[in-house]
């Protein structure tokens, strides 16, 4: 679950701060604020806590955003010892944004936000599940900040993470 989690953070901040790259599809309706992430690649930095037997570290890594059909933002995420990714949209059906997740480390998870910044749902590894709630903040044009909060099988863990470019 730790991989997951880096993941989710890394890509969850990344997903909140440039204009879009002159080749780039837009998104638009709901999904127009986030194409500031696209373009240019996110450098993201991870504060891990001590979990899942492995101690507490810094992951860094990086988070790059493209269009996909369905007016979807698709954002992959690469560490040393991580993949992820992680695709975005906006449901008007259930009048809210969603997010889907699968890792190299069999994880996965959805999640769902009435406004985009705090999203809450379930995530996995394998079978074991747990809650999460990830919020996302755009400090400045080129700087987000993402803080995940993962409760399950008797202990929260509280995942920071920052990414610039």
């Amino acid at each position: 679950m730790r991989f997951l989690l880096t993941g989710c953070a890394l890509a969850i901040a990344a997903s909140l701060a440039l204009p879009l790259s002159a080749n780039a599809q837009a998104l638009t309706d709901q999904m127009a604020p986030y194409s500031y992430l696209l373009g240019a690649a996110w450098n993201c930095t991870t504060n891990v806590p001590a979990m899942m037997g492995q101690p507490a570290h810094t992951d860094q890594g990086t988070a790059t955003f493209e269009v996909v059909p369905g007016n979807v933002m698709h954002n992959h995420v690469v560490t040393p010892t991580y993949a992820g990714d992680f695709y975005l949209g906006y449901s008007t059906r259930m009048s809210s944004f969603w997010q889907t997740a699968a890792d190299s480390f069999s994880g996965h998870g959805f999640l769902t936000s009435t406004d985009g910044k705090v999203y809450t749902g379930t995530t996995s590894m394998g079978p074991m599940g747990a809650q999460e709630t990830v919020t996302y903040a755009k400090v400045a044009p080129n700087k987000v900040t993402v803080h995940d909060v993962v409760t399950g099988q008797g202990a929260q863990n509280v995942i920071d993470t920052v990414c610039t470019r």
